[in-house]
């Protein structure tokens, strides 16, 4: 605390000598006093008045733009080319502080290039006016203003540390008071913590001996399970073993069932390839069944023609009756040729397997019943019964000469 007090009476002293330095800076209660902006001018016989000096450290100086030889124009935008030296000083002087705007000539060199490119560059003169605003003042009073600005800054600076410095103080006051009402606390607290302890070893005490009687006990159990363990312990190897086994079996299983797999993979392939030979095997026997059927077809066409063909014989002459009754019956064995036929057809249907050799022995039977019915009929075909037809027409007949047309509608008996 007392750290503090010496830094703050430093502070607030510091504070108090800054503000006696920056009143007597600024002149406060001494009046007015007149200043220039720090050029001396000299008025030459045409009236015009020019820069002739610029002090060092003056409001012109400062400010950079007024150059040695600048005529002076006008004053707060009032022409004074022409004016006496004493008008133009009571115009510029004034109170430190205070500005006022100075409105000079000064004459300047400007290029004009010509219209031939190669020709060299030609210069002229103009005049350039431009304003200048300057404070009043002289040297010490702007040496003045930069300290006092100076002294402003620090003495803003050293404000705002002292308000720190409060701002901890009050801090640290505050932190005392609770850091005391803290210790006060602990104080009661420490003591119920005493008794708490009191308790807490008591209590502990008691759960020790309990815990003792606890690994007692549990020590006692642990040797029962021992005993009671070391069965469970065989039973469990001889189930692993078992285990193992059964293992090797599902192994031998799976391996057994990948060679039926595969075995069933050839069967099926072997099968479909019967399958596809028995098919097209079926599909030679219906070929060769449309073709039976076929020569059946004709066989049939020729049996209704020779049909018609006995009627009219019979009509014609009872001569050959006979030969009529031999025709039937050749007819007949002819049609029960074409039954046997027709039932070893339907049995080569039930028959895929064994249908083309059945099938080769129904043709040869058919061709050789077709062959021996032809013979019968003459070897002329079936309308040349006993020489007679196409190839017999006219001839005699066997019974008592009498010849018999081969025309349908005319005979001669």
């Amino acid at each position: 605390m007392s750290k503090l007090g010496v830094r703050d009476d430093a502070l607030y002293s510091s504070a108090r000598s800054m503000d006696s330095q920056i009143s007597r800076s600024l002149g406060i209660g001494t009046g007015p006093h007149m200043s220039g902006v720090g050029i001396f001018f000299q008025q030459e016989s045409d009236g015009k008045v020019y820069v002739k000096t610029i002090v060092s450290g003056g409001s012109a100086e400062r400010d950079g733009r007024v150059r040695v030889g600048d005529v002076m124009c006008g004053v707060d935008g009032r022409d004074v080319i022409g004016e006496p030296v004493s008008v133009l000083r009571s115009l510029l002087l004034g109170h430190e502080g205070s500005n006022v705007v100075l409105t000079f000539a000064r004459a300047v060199e400007a290029g004009a290039e010509g219209d031939d490119q190669d020709s060299n560059n030609l210069t002229h003169t103009v005049i350039a006016k431009f304003d200048v605003e300057l404070t009043r003042g002289s040297p010490d009073y702007f040496t003045r203003m930069d300290a006092t600005r100076r002294y402003e800054s620090e003495l803003s600076e050293l404000r705002q540390q002292l308000k720190q410095s409060l701002g901890e103080e009050k801090e640290v006051a505050e932190e005392v008071e609770r850091v005391k009402r803290v210790l006060q606390l602990e104080r009661g607290a420490s003591a119920r913590r005493e008794k708490e302890m009191e308790d807490i070893r008591g209590s502990h005490m008691r759960e020790v001996a309990a815990l003792t009687e606890a690994c007692r006990r549990a020590e006692q159990v642990r040797r029962e399970a021992n005993s009671r363990l070391a069965p469970v312990q065989s039973r469990e190897q001889d189930m692993s073993e078992e285990l193992a086994r059964m293992k090797e079996k599902d192994r031998l299983r799976k391996e057994y069932v990948e060679e039926l797999r595969k075995r069933h993979e050839e069967e099926a392939a072997r099968l479909e390839a019967q399958l596809a030979k028995e098919q097209r095997a079926r599909r030679e026997e219906q070929a060769a069944r449309m073709e039976v059927e076929r020569e059946l077809s004709k066989v049939r066409g020729e049996l209704r023609k020779e049909q018609e063909f006995q009627k009219v014989i019979e009509d014609q002459d009872r001569v050959y009756r006979d030969r009529s009754m031999k025709l039937r019956h050749r007819l007949k064995e002819m049609n029960d040729a074409m039954e046997g036929l027709n039932s070893m057809l339907r049995e080569s249907e039930e028959m895929v397997g064994t249908m083309n050799d059945d099938f080769s022995s129904a043709r040869g039977a058919a061709g050789s019943q077709v062959s021996q019915g032809k013979d019968e009929y003459g070897g002329e075909g079936m309308m040349g019964l006993g020489g007679y037809g196409p190839s017999g027409a006219g001839r005699p007949s066997a019974q008592g000469g009498d010849v018999i047309s081969t025309d349908a509608n005319f005979f001669v008996a």
